[in-house]
């Protein structure tokens, strides 16, 4: 059996999961793989480099350092398929490199994640909740929400349970907490910095920097226009736009007017509220009265839908990324009477294709499942004519295979 070729372009905010995750997939499935840790973390490339020289095997396993000329020399060989994470527009680089020889791709990108939050949701538990997911790495989390959509009656109720939450879980202030990390690099300190510069909104908690340090307090900023720098554009770090809105309905809208197909959803209120988000608002993944709970889970299937990525992967969903699930019929000999019927001339020939192949859904046009009681015991559970006969088949050779042990075991004793 062929291996096929991998590899494997990562993000510096969580380098090793990131990196070792998607490889364990590949592993698994039996392929080769080339790594490629990103050049923003140099010194944990370095430590992965280390561990799969000591670990795999050289001849079926690389680890390639460097940045963007290693990356699009890669990119400039074939491969059967391609698993990157990133931002979205070096997302749309990898698919252009893949469409000429129509590689297969993975891609685990960002996007501008809302989080929702109602007059019923419980306003100390959302505040606490979506400050985690944006203390976090210092923010630079894919998933984290982006900006918060709140009922304009819960508004100052949250940004004080903000400012207590984040009084609880720093008590000598972020600065000086070793539990708070940094911006990774100047540019992307820089990036962030203009972000809140460019804002038209009020810092209402927060707002501190240094350059020097690559410090950026973990700052919430309350806004008016869905058209705010903080709102139209990911700012992978610790800044938590509010922006008020009138009702869920409102909330609705402006999230799919923002991106109409985010990375993660976060919706906080009662059930029939946060099912009403889902069904209206598409997303890579969600948790509902939490923040990115569900990409914490490293067995959950995680991925991005739309321009947020494509493909999943984490548990068996890793697996499966990186193996095709093909599909192989054989048919003997001795069924080519039956199979007549798929030969022309066709005429007269309907009837006897139809008890064989065309199927009958077992639901009406509202998807409401017919249940027969009656017709279920008929057909031993299977539900239908052929079903139930081959269940009966089933059952008669396990009973004369039983009967012939018994029968066995009488005549030995005997």
């Amino acid at each position: 059996m062929r291996q096929l070729a991998n590899v494997i372009i990562s993000a510096f905010n969580f380098p090793f999961n990131l990196s070792f995750g998607p490889l364990v997939g590949a592993i698994s499935g039996g392929n080769t793989a080339v790594l490629k840790p990103s050049e923003n973390a140099p010194a944990c490339a370095a430590v992965m480099q280390k561990i799969m020289a000591a670990s795999l095997d050289p001849d079926c396993y690389a680890c390639i350092q460097g940045g963007i000329p290693e990356t699009q020399a890669l990119l400039a060989e074939k491969w059967d398929k391609i698993f990157f994470t990133g931002s979205a527009s070096t997302g749309r680089i990898i698919a252009k490199a893949a469409a000429p020889t129509l590689t297969p791709v993975t891609l685990e990108l960002g996007g501008k994640n809302p989080a929702i939050i109602t007059k019923k949701a419980d306003i100390r538990l959302a505040a606490r909740r979506l400050l985690w997911a944006k203390v976090m790495n210092a923010g630079q989390v894919c998933i984290s929400q982006n900006y918060i959509l709140a009922d304009k009656e819960v508004v100052p109720e949250l940004v004080a349970q903000l400012k207590q939450a984040l009084t609880e879980f720093y008590p000598n202030g972020p600065k000086a907490s070793p539990d708070y990390g940094r911006i990774i690099n100047a540019q992307a300190f820089n990036r962030i910095k203009k972000m809140l510069d460019n804002t038209s909104g009020k810092i209402v908690i927060g707002g501190t920097m240094d350059a020097e340090q690559l410090f950026i307090e973990p700052t919430v900023v309350e806004v008016s226009d869905p058209s705010d720098s903080l709102i139209k554009d990911e700012s992978f770090g610790p800044l938590i736009p509010i922006l008020p809105v009138n009702d869920l309905d409102e909330a609705i809208k402006i999230a799919n007017s923002v991106h109409s197909t985010p990375l993660g959803l976060y919706p906080f209120g009662s059930k029939a509220e946060t099912d009403k988000a889902l069904a209206e608002i598409r997303s890579g993944g969600a948790s509902v009265n939490d923040g990115f709970f569900h990409g914490a889970i490293p067995t959950l299937q995680f991925g991005g839908v739309g321009d947020s990525g494509s493909g999943a992967y984490r548990g068996k969903a890793s697996f499966d990324c990186f193996v095709h699930r093909r599909s192989v019929t054989r048919t003997p000999n001795w069924i080519e009477s039956l199979l007549s019927v798929r030969y022309p001339p066709f005429e007269g020939k309907f009837e006897q294709y139809a008890k064989t192949s065309v199927l009958k859904p077992n639901f009406d046009r509202d998807g409401k499942v017919n249940f027969s009681i009656l017709r279920y015991v008929l057909t031993l559970g299977a539900g239908s004519k052929s079903g139930g006969a081959m269940r009966a088949a089933v059952l008669g050779v396990v009973a004369v295979a039983l009967k012939a042990l018994m029968d066995r075991k009488m005549i030995g004793r005997a």
